[in-house]
């Protein structure tokens, strides 16, 4: 049992430097990709080509700025991950040396189980009460809403091109109809009140 827990942690160890290798890749190629496209906005535009990338413009911004916002979230995702397996392989280790030599008997089961249900609490425990992991895990989500907000922009401004009500002018209209309804409905308790007074005077008359 014991053999089985140290390969799996061997190969664990195997993943995450493949992982990082290949996540180191990733991020090499979409920096490259970013400045390329940065390089080519810089160039001067003259004749037809000026209206075209003036057109153009706000859309690749928009993907640039996803792209940046996928980088950054895939790093601090790495980050995470990382935090993630160490405290797995923490739990592992602490379950290979505590855990019982045989199994001949039902209660070494039963001391097993218990091994590994306090290894895993004390190892997750630690990851999530320390100060590191909150700070990792704020980053990532603050990337995740980042980029909802950019992907957001870009189908916006798309639906502005494409001459269609985007969301920014459908919740504007909203909040005109809202308005609307409010005035009127103070028109009518105005007119009421009018026309009781004025049926009350009739009545003394």
């Amino acid at each position: 049992m014991k053999e089985i827990l140290k390969d799996g942690l061997a190969n664990l160890n195997r993943k995450e430097v493949s992982s990082t290798a290949k996540q180191d890749s990733q991020e090499d190629r979409m920096a490259q990709l970013i400045n390329n496209w940065s390089e080519l906005l810089k160039l001067p535009t003259i004749g037809p080509f000026h209206a075209f990338s003036q057109e153009i413009d706000p859309y690749l911004q928009g993907m640039l700025s996803i792209n940046q916002t996928l980088l950054k979230l895939q790093v601090d995702l790495n980050e995470y991950w990382s935090h993630m397996k160490n405290a797995y392989s923490n739990a592992l280790k602490e379950t290979t040396d505590r855990a019982p030599k045989t199994f001949n008997t039902k209660e070494d089961f039963e001391n097993y189980r218990k091994v590994i249900i306090e290894a895993f609490e004390d190892a997750f425990t630690a990851l999530f009460t320390s100060e590191e992991f909150p700070r990792v895990y704020n980053k990532v989500s603050n990337d995740q809403m980042e980029l909802l907000k950019s992907i957001q922009q870009l189908i916006e401004n798309s639906l502005q091109t494409l001459n269609l009500p985007t969301r920014s002018e459908i919740n504007e209209l909203a909040k005109d109809i809202h308005s609307l309804k409010r005035d009127i409905r103070n028109l009518k308790k105005r007119a009421e009140g009018t026309y009781f007074e004025g049926d009350n005077s009739s009545s003394i008359k």
